[in-house]
């Protein structure tokens, strides 16, 4: 198994963390319209295991559970829907009634009637909610949004007969009057600037989207969480079927170890199997005869190509196709065999791979999987029997292949000029160019497929791009890796971790 990628979760444990403080605690979700500040505060009222309240204020309780269909599924686990959204009466219209002649109402001490007073200055729902919470139970009370709530409330303040409370005075009211009982509180606010509350509450997190070569992205920031240990202030999060889902960073790893592989559910004629269903699923099988483009950002680690690679490759190897691979220059073939070692057996690796590379350095240690290297330029005992010209390397690679064992060509960009200087080369832009083309037309019309990896706008891929069946795109941002195609089109994934079942997972960005 690979070791440990970015995975995803449903809710940041440091928001978990914080669910689980003793209450009361109170939280801030802000942020712009459709940033995902809705599916957030849902995914906490799921996760929270006491009595659990949402207040909706713009969107019409049915709409609400109609666009949430689990949250219809999970009444009977106590999730309480208030809906609001057609309440009339403002704090103007509240204050007239206050002012009313009334029964006179006993109290004990002035800090009791200051609390009455306080209790009803408070909008209805929350008046209602608070009498539903049970002193010794906790609770989690979203309002959604507050904005909306407070803004019809506050309505036209010009009652003349008593002084209204400002919003600011309703907020400490209602956050003190929290701090009696043992409830969360959670406000949405439809805006990006900071307000009263958020000193006021002990967290604040904002949702944040943006477009990102023309895809949308959305993000969470941690800025406050009190009493909690925040690890990763960041998170990339996806909306997919309206449940929240934010994606952990990757996490440091030497080298791959025991890489496998889905099996192939189907044969599809003229097609490779790419060894992953998540990569079927998103970006398509791999054509025979064509090429396969993988441009990656400069920060995106070398091992992430391998991550992708490593499933096809051993695919091809269980059905007896034959591989060439010209691998990174740092890149060796024990390091190869490590990412695919757990899934395909060593005789047929050591035989059906080659790996094209330049003359060995005078220090490096002769080992069993020579047998699979070929290095151009000076040859070596080690590369005596095996292909070493270019015309027995394509007949090595054609040997194998058929549509029922089709044959793959790896060519790392990066290991290219290494090739030539062995051969005695010069490295030029001419040069640079002619190699990609030899390669397309190496598969071209053959039941081969070729995978090209090279740097994000790099000139030596200026042949392969606008005849490429697949032309994948890897950049990185926050320890997270970001994939999509651009030809065909398709939205942004996010590599995650596989399982003991899959090789790894793409998350789709929605």
């Amino acid at each position: 198994m690979y070791s440990r990628m970015g995975a995803s979760i449903p809710i940041p444990r440091e928001l978990m963390d914080f669910l689980k403080l003793p209450g009361p605690q109170s939280l801030l979700i802000r942020g712009p319209p459709g940033s995902g500040k809705t599916s957030l505060s849902l995914a906490l009222l799921e996760a929270f295991s006491g009595a659990r309240y949402y207040i909706t204020n713009r969107v019409p309780g049915e709409d609400v559970l109609l666009a949430f269909p689990w949250i219809g599924e999970n009444s009977s686990r106590g999730i309480k829907v208030v809906d609001n959204t057609g309440e009339s009466v403002n704090l103007a219209q509240r204050a007239r009634l206050l002012i009313q002649p009334v029964p006179t109402v006993l109290m004990d001490s002035p800090a009791e009637s200051q609390e009455l007073t306080e209790f009803l200055w408070l909008p209805e729902p929350l008046q209602e909610v608070w009498s539903r919470l049970e002193p010794n139970r906790p609770a989690l009370v979203i309002i959604d949004s507050w904005d909306a709530l407070v803004e019809a409330y506050l309505g036209t303040r010009t009652t003349g007969a008593v002084d209204l409370p400002s919003r600011e005075e309703i907020e400490r009211a209602l956050i003190r009057r929290m701090g009696r009982s043992r409830t969360h509180l959670l406000f949405v606010l439809e805006r990006e600037e900071q307000t009263h509350l958020d000193w006021l509450v002990n967290g604040v997190t904002v949702t944040s989207r943006e477009v990102v070569h023309d895809r949308l992205e959305r993000w969470l920031t941690l800025y406050k969480l009190r009493g909690v240990r925040i690890e990763n202030p960041v998170y990339p999060f996806s909306l997919d079927s309206a449940h929240f889902e934010c994606i952990l960073p990757l996490k440091p790893y030497s080298h791959l170890r025991g890489g496998r592989f889905d099996p192939m559910p189907e044969v599809m004629p003229g097609h490779l199997w790419p060894g992953s269903k998540a990569f079927a699923a998103s970006f398509g099988r791999l054509p025979l005869g064509g090429t396969t483009l993988i441009e990656a950002d400069r920060e995106v680690p070398n091992h992430t190509s391998e991550i992708l690679l490593a499933p096809v490759l051993a695919s091809t190897l269980e059905r007896n196709g034959h591989v060439l691979m010209v691998p990174n220059p740092n890149t060796l073939p024990e390091d190869v065999w490590a990412s695919v070692h757990g899934c395909v057996d060593k005789h047929r690796f050591l035989s059906n791979v080659r790996f094209l590379l330049p003359p060995p350095g005078p220090n490096q240690r002769s080992s069993e999987f020579d047998a699979a290297a070929v290095h151009l330029g000076r040859r070596t005992p080690a590369s005596m029997g095996h292909p070493s010209e270019e015309a027995s390397l394509e007949r090595f690679l054609r040997s194998g292949a058929s549509a029922e064992s089709p044959g793959l060509l790896i060519v790392f960009a990066q290991g290219l000029p290494a090739l030539a200087n062995s051969l005695g080369l010069a490295w030029s832009a001419e040069l640079a160019t002619q190699l990609p083309s030899q390669i397309q037309s190496a598969v071209r019309g053959s039941p081969l497929h070729a995978v090209v990896v090279g740097v994000t706008d790099s000139p030596m891929l200026d042949p392969i791009r606008p005849t490429a069946a697949l032309r994948l795109h890897l950049h990185q941002r926050q320890g997270r890796v970001f994939l999509y195609a651009s030809d065909p089109w398709t939205p942004t994934f996010v590599l995650t971790e596989g399982t003991d079942q899959s090789p790894y997972g793409l998350l789709r960005v929605v």
